[in-house]
């Protein structure tokens, strides 16, 4: 739903076996012009300190200016980008010694160090006073406590972080650490109010030479304006970045904004899929139908402030059942989708087809099984106007609230569908329309009533948002090949499980395939079945479809390389 090339999690999803490249020098074309992506307001970023972010435009905000340790090209090898050379892993698979190069330069031009990465693990990163969401990622069990890895500084370009506990996927995580500078962060360091708000943070003014862009402007509900960065460190024996200026421009809805694309208004943007034979057709515009690691959900909220139905397994499972996930995947994306059962997609290899429960599919697409199910949890129906109305505990008409952000065609359509849907089963949808940065603040953060908690996206399960709702529907990404970073949805103390779901076998699960038992990929891989099960019958949410997305630029933009990562190399992009 958020038409950002460049996302979070640029390294979690990569192999452990794969090859490690470096992009070859090129001839330096010439600089200049405006790349414009366009991108509905719907999606616009929340916040450009990044640590404090959770959603994925502020990510790709903040990473135009600053790079990871590593990225991945489309066939997921790795692309080193801070680091000199790959992570080195003891042979016990506790110790991670993690070398940066040596010409990485804040705006000072004081060197990025190794004491900046593990300032920012310990003080910043693992902070109680800083509500940073993948605080989990950088935690392991021992004797039945969570504690940190541990960072260590070697040199001034070497640091390592060990381990008490093997986890098999960690060094996913490593690849996409990035640093504040300690020199400033110290300033603000325990007072959360200064560090939200500092300055530097906030403009990006500390980047140096770490970004191919600079930031420039940021004007809310418009655009988003960044300089090129001539001191870029991958570009200084290539001459890269080759726009003058890289721009992501709002749009109050999607057919506008293709219209600028149509136009030559913009450079870039996702299209629509009834829009792409058309737009295939046109000489001006390369259209690349690519895949993607994004789904669309229906979150249900089984925290106090939803219907109290939501919190049983057997009304989800009758809600997500009424809902035909082929009608969706088919006619409102037009076949650029399929169905999803699981955060785990049919991809990926540790997705299993014959252990997840395959609701919105015939025969799990079933209305009269669905109001079967909401019989049997103890609700009743009565009749009115030729029509059955399913009745609450207290004897009223169930009435839900569904909230999404506005201005995507499909997002509208698949809302009016699901409230269709509901409606065959007697339960009547309200959908309403917010801008992302209100469903963020008013709907998904939560705390407890009562408290002077600071608003988190989980507070723990007496938590509950400043305005009530009972659905949201939404997009999430996965890691097809590291998707136990999922435990962020779905896992009882996962910084984004905003939608109050806790369950002590799905903890147990994450936990042991990211433990000494996951290192056997067979004994994963059944893991990875079993939790996959557990979370489809569980139904926290109703897994809708998995997307194929389409890219539409314009024809004089060249370096392109098509693919799930496509914007890994975007830095190379130039006009011809």
């Amino acid at each position: 739903m958020n038409n950002a090339i460049i996302k979070r999690s640029l390294a979690s999803i990569i192999s452990a076996a794969i090859l490690i490249i470096s992009l070859p020098a090129c001839a330096a074309p010439s600089s200049g012009g405006s790349f414009i992506e366009g991108d509905v307001s719907g999606g616009e970023a929340e916040t450009l300190n990044w640590i404090l972010a959770a959603d994925a435009s502020s990510f790709a905000y903040a990473g135009y200016t600053l790079e990871s340790l590593a990225n991945y090209d489309n066939q997921f090898n790795i692309v080193l980008r801070c680091l000199a050379k790959d992570i080195e892993v003891s042979p016990d698979g506790l110790v991670y010694t993690l070398t940066i190069r040596d010409d990485l330069k804040w705006s000072d031009g004081s060197p990025v160090t190794a004491e900046d990465y593990v300032y920012t693990l310990k003080n910043l990163m693992f902070s109680d006073w800083l509500n940073y969401n993948y605080k989990d990622d950088w935690q392991e069990d021992t004797g039945g406590k969570k504690v940190f890895v541990t960072p260590a500084v070697v040199d001034g370009t070497t640091f390592t972080i060990t381990r008490q506990t093997v986890q098999p996927e960690f060094i996913y995580t490593l690849y996409n650490l990035i640093p504040y500078p300690k020199y400033i962060a110290v300033k603000y360091e325990g007072d959360v109010d200064a560090f939200t708000r500092a300055k530097e943070f906030n403009d990006l003014s500390y980047t140096g030479n770490l970004g191919p862009y600079k930031f420039k402007q940021w004007l809310k509900n418009d655009k988003y304006v960044l300089s090129r960065n001539p001191q870029y460190f991958l570009g200084q024996d290539n001459g890269a970045p080759f726009f003058d200026e890289y721009i992501v421009k709002m749009f109050g809805t999607s057919a506008v904004m293709q219209a600028a694309l149509e136009a030559g208004d913009i450079t870039y943007c996702g299209i629509e899929p009834q829009n792409v034979a058309k737009f295939k057709k046109m000489p001006d515009i390369n259209v690349y139908t690519v895949p993607t690691r994004g789904y669309n959900i229906i979150a249900y909220n089984q925290r106090a402030n939803g219907w109290e139905g939501l919190r049983k397994k057997e009304v989800r499972q009758a809600l997500s059942m009424a809902i035909d996930k082929e009608t969706i995947a088919k006619k409102i994306s037009l076949g650029f989708a399929e169905p999803a059962y699981s955060f785990i997609p049919s991809s990926s290899p540790w997705y299993s087809d014959n252990t997840v429960m395959k609701l919105g599919v015939a025969p799990l697409n079933d209305k009269q099984q669905a109001m079967q199910l909401l019989k049997a949890a103890g609700y009743e129906y009565t009749r009115s106007d030729g029509r059955d109305i399913l009745l609450g505990e207290d004897g009223k008409p169930v009435k839900l609230l569904m909230v999404t952000t506005p201005g995507s065609d499909v997002v509208e359509s698949m809302s009016l569908l699901i409230k269709q849907e509901l409606a065959g089963i007697g339960i009547d949808v309200e959908v309403k329309w917010v801008q992302w940065p209100t469903l963020l603040r008013q709907y998904m953060m939560n705390r407890e009533p009562g408290t002077d908690q600071e608003p988190r996206y989980n507070n723990g399960p007496r938590a509950v948002s400043d305005e009530d709702w009972d659905m949201t529907l939404m997009a999430h990404n996965t890691d097809p090949l590291a998707p136990s970073g999922s435990r962020v949805f779905f896992a009882s103390d996962g910084g984004l499980n905003s939608f109050g779901f806790f369950n002590d076998l799905v903890d147990q699960l994450f936990q042991e395939i990211r433990s000494e038992k996951g290192m056997n990929k067979d004994d994963r891989s059944l893991m990875y079945g079993e939790l996959a099960r557990v979370i489809s019958e569980e139904q926290p949410v109703d897994f809708i479809t998995y997307t194929r997305a389409n890219r539409g630029f314009q024809s004089n933009v060249k370096g392109i390389e098509p693919g799930i990562n496509m914007g890994y190399n975007y830095y190379l992009w130039r006009f011809e």
